[in-house]
This record gives C-alpha cells, sequence and structure tokens, in this order.
C-alpha cells in the first residue's frame, strides 16, 4: 500500500455504461432493425481512494480504456454516474470543467504517437500550462516545464527543451507524456499501457519513476493493463474487466494469489511460469471472446466457463453438463451444422452423420490436460460422459434432427433443456472476504465469507 493511501473516495462510479454506434443506420432503417449498440462499458461500478493505485485488467477489447477516457471526461457515459471529489462530472459548469481538467490528467500508452511530431519539448509540456492559464510568465512556465522533466529523469533539461520527438528515444519519449501530464500537478492520473511500448530494458525505470513520483506529486494513478506482472507490482487494488464488466475486484494481492471469479483464475493461469521446471497449470476455457454487440446473456463468461452451473435436478456430472450446454448453445445460434463434420452431407449415412455430429458439438477445444481419454479438439466418445439417459437421449435426438436438414426440430428438442442459472441471471457483486466477484459461484453478497455454491469442474 502507497505511503499516502487514504480511505478518502476520490472516485466513485456509480452503473456506468457507455454504448458506442447507438443511433440507427442507413441499412438498419431499409431492414427495419433496431441499433446493435457496442456496449463497451457495461453496468460498472468501482471506487478509487484518494493516493490509490487502482489496476485495471483483462484481455484487449474488455473496456478498460474506454473506462480510462470515462474518467477523465474523453467520454460522456450512455449510462450512470461518475463523481470525482464528491462532484458528478458530466453535471459541471465550465469553470468547475477547466478545474477539473487541471486536477485530472492521462498519460497515453503510444508515446510516438501522443506526442505532436511538429512541437519541440518544451512546447508540449508547456501547453498545459498555457491552457489551463498556469504561470504568470513565460519565464515562470519555462522554470516550471524545467522542473518536471528533471523530476521525470530528464537532465539537465535544458538539452531536451528544443529538441523533437523523433529525436529522441522511446523512453524519453514517455517521459516527456509523465511529464506532460504531470507539469499542472494533477490529483489523478490515468495512465493507460504506459510501458507496453517501450523496451522490457527501459520498463522497470519508468514504473519505478511512477512510483517516485506519487509520492512526490501526491498522486492517485489508475493503471490500465493487460501485463499483469505489471498490475501486481505497481497496484494496490485490482479490478479485471470482461466484455464491459468488472467480474472482480479487491486487494492486488489477493486477486492474484486467490481469484475467485473463473476468468480471473484463468487470466492468471495464462501468464508464463519463470521456472521452466515448475508444473503447469494451463486454463480450461473454451471458445473466443463473444462480440460486444451482441454479449450472452446472463454471466457474460458463461459460454467458455470451466465452472458453469447444472441445474439442481441435474444428475450428470457438471463437466458433461459443460458438454451438453455447449452442444446446445451451438445448435440454437446455428454455429453447429452439418458442414463442420462431412464435406458432402447428402451422401451421407444419417445415423453415421448424427453421430459425428454429436461427438464433435460435445467436444472441447481445451489443452490436452482437461480432455477426456480418447477425445481430440473435435471428437469425444459419448459413452466416456458422465450424462443422463434422458439427456443422452435430448442430444442424440437434436443431433438427428440436425443430421435430417430440420434445424427447427433440433432448435425445439433442445429449448427448454440444460437450463443453467449462469445463462438466465446477470450476477450482481458478491463479497468473499477481501474481494468481490460477479459470479454465481457465490451465493450471497451478504456473506463476508461466501463459499462456492457449485463444485469445480474437472474433466
Amino acid at each position: 500500500m502507497a505511503a499516502n493511501q487514504r480511505e478518502e473516495p476520490l472516485i466513485e462510479i456509480d452503473n456506468v455504461s457507455k454504448l458506442f454506434d447507438t443511433s440507427q443506420g442507413v441499412v438498419d432503417r431499409l431492414l427495419g432493425r433496431e441499433p446493435t449498440p457496442v456496449r463497451a462499458v457495461d453496468d460498472v461500478s468501482l471506487t478509487i481512494n484518494e493516493g490509490d493505485i487502482m489496476g485495471i485488467a483483462g484481455e484487449s477489447g474488455c473496456g478498460k480504456t474506454t473506462l480510462g477516457k470515462l474518467l477523465v471526461k474523453l467520454y460522456d457515459p450512455t449510462m450512470g454516474s461518475i463523481e470525482f471529489d464528491g462532484r458528478d462530472i458530466t453535471d459541471l459548469s465550465a469553470e468547475e470543467e477547466k478545474m477539473f481538467r487541471r486536477r485530472v490528467q492521462m498519460i497515453f500508452q503510444d508515446p510516438f504517437q501522443s506526442l505532436n511530431p511538429r512541437m519541440t519539448v518544451f512546447q508540449s509540456v508547456v501547453e498545459p500550462l498555457k491552457t489551463n492559464d498556469i504561470g504568470d510568465s513565460y519565464s515562470e512556465r519555462r522554470e516550471r516545464v524545467v522542473e518536471v522533466l528533471e523530476d521525470v529523469g530528464l537532465a539537465p533539461a535544458e538539452t531536451y527543451l528544443d529538441e523533437f520527438p523523433s529525436e529522441l528515444s522511446g523512453g524519453e519519449r514517455q517521459r516527456v507524456a509523465i511529464a506532460r501530464a504531470l507539469v499542472v500537478n494533477p490529483d489523478f492520473v490515468v495512465c493507460d499501457e504506459p510501458v507496453s511500448m517501450l523496451d522490457v530494458s527501459i520498463r522497470a525505470g519508468v514504473l519505478n519513476l511512477m512510483k517516485e513520483l506519487q509520492d512526490e506529486y501526491g498522486l492517485t494513478y489508475l493503471f490500465i493493463s493487460h501485463d499483469l506482472s505489471l498490475i501486481r507490482y505497481m497496484c494496490d487494488r485490482t479490478a479485471i474487466m470482461y466484455l464491459g464488466n468488472v467480474i472482480e475486484q479487491g486487494p492486488t494481492d489477493d486477486v492474484v494469489t486467490n481469484p475467485k471469479h473463473p476468468y480471473t483464475e484463468a487470466l492468471f493461469d495464462a501468464v508464463p511460469e519463470v521456472d521452466a521446471y515448475a508444473e503447469r497449470q494451463r486454463a480450461n476455457v473454451t471458445g473466443e471472446v463473444p462480440n460486444p454487440r451482441n454479449p450472452p446473456s446472463g454471466c457474460r463468461f458463461h459460454p467458455r466457463c470451466s465452472k458453469i452451473i447444472p441445474p439442481e435436478d441435474w444428475t450428470g456430472s457438471q463437466a458433461g453438463f459443460r458438454r451438453a450446454y455447449k452442444f446446445k448453445r451451438l445448435t440454437l445460434t446455428g454455429e453447429l451444422t452439418v458442414e463442420d463434420v462431412v464435406a458432402d452431407p447428402e451422401t451421407a449415412d444419417e445415423q453415421a452423420l448424427a453421430d459425428e455430429l454429436l461427438s464433435y458439438g460435445l467436444s472441447l477445444e481445451v489443452p490436452e490436460e482437461h480432455r477426456i481419454e480418447g477425445e481430440t479438439a473435435t471428437t469425444v466418445d459419448l459413452a466416456a460422459l458422465d450424462l443422463s439417459r434422458d439427456a443422452e437421449e435430448t442430444l442424440r435426438s437434436a443431433a438427428r434432427a440436425l443430421a435430417e436438414g430440420d434445424r427447427e426440430a433440433a432448435e425445439a428438442e433442445l429449448d427448454g433443456a440444460f437450463q443453467t442459472l449462469c445463462a438466465n441471471q446477470h450476477p450482481d457483486q458478491r463479497e468473499t472476504g477481501q474481494q468481490t466477484t460477479a459470479c454465481h459461484l457465490y451465493e450471497s453478497s451478504s456473506s463476508s465469507s461466501a463459499e462456492p455454491v457449485a463444485p469445480d469442474a474437472s474433466d
């Protein structure tokens, strides 16, 4: 925890959503369709305390950068509210907004693009002072620019003032970008992948510099990164995002060493091991990230989750239910077709085709350690799965209908079958010790020691 951290909220995000492409396009109007917006940030609530270093982690496209831009008012939220120091930033007067922009700054990912190539270092760093009417004279502003350049490690500053970005290294450019953000002495800085474009050899130096500057300037940071080692090194608290949702948050050490959400587990399973002889546990996750224009119902992660919860009357294994649900989902979305298993369906035997469809639809594209004996990425033996007789018959009937070309009959067979809480209800945030997680595995948000209500999956 940073020495200057206090338990006083500086940023309070309440049920914030940001949707893009919300207007109806020409094609939508001609076809009579409603617009399908991109749900970049969806119903996010988060508190960042004064003096905190808060981390936002997740895969590319999960909404991290959009959330950061909402906090510095580069975007306005579609829904919800964001309070900075007790004031809703969506409802600021002109004078209040001017003060807000002095107190809140952003460091962008790419110093090669965030700096104007036609402006010298001095011109880039002095610009915020001029924009915010800070400093009574040229000499006073120059003195401030020199001071902050030396604070970020560009010393002697005079040798850099007349340099253009093209004459600097990547690390020097990012230090200029940091200086530009700090020159107005802000309270809150959003750092969007601040070292991802830099050589590995100089990243640690820049990160250590930013820690030192936090103490010197009394800063509160939001660090956005997909680099989990960076998040662990820099951040006091961490929030994990998936498809626009915050699915887990808490003290960074707890989130890293004892993740509660299956997605968080998978995210950290993907981090390379330094020890070549260490036992490697690869993520038991299948499929690709869904389209943010049409996210899954319920828990956004459930189509890929190894711990999807069966209904109470399910008599087979949890792993068997996961596969049966996958077959149902592929059928109902039209992703499972006879062409997936045979090149010329018209010449194929229908029973053999149904068996192949069933084997294909029940298989999982997961690392080999999570497959059952004899399984490949595209085939699995139905006899090796723990399914009830009723479930097996439902699956076989649907597969026969698909083989016969009757997709409606297949969908009717599966409609209402293999129901899961994970698909039917969007999970709220539940407290689990020092963390909160949006996962149905945990029973309620009122218990501080909630235990999972469903067993871990094991294939």
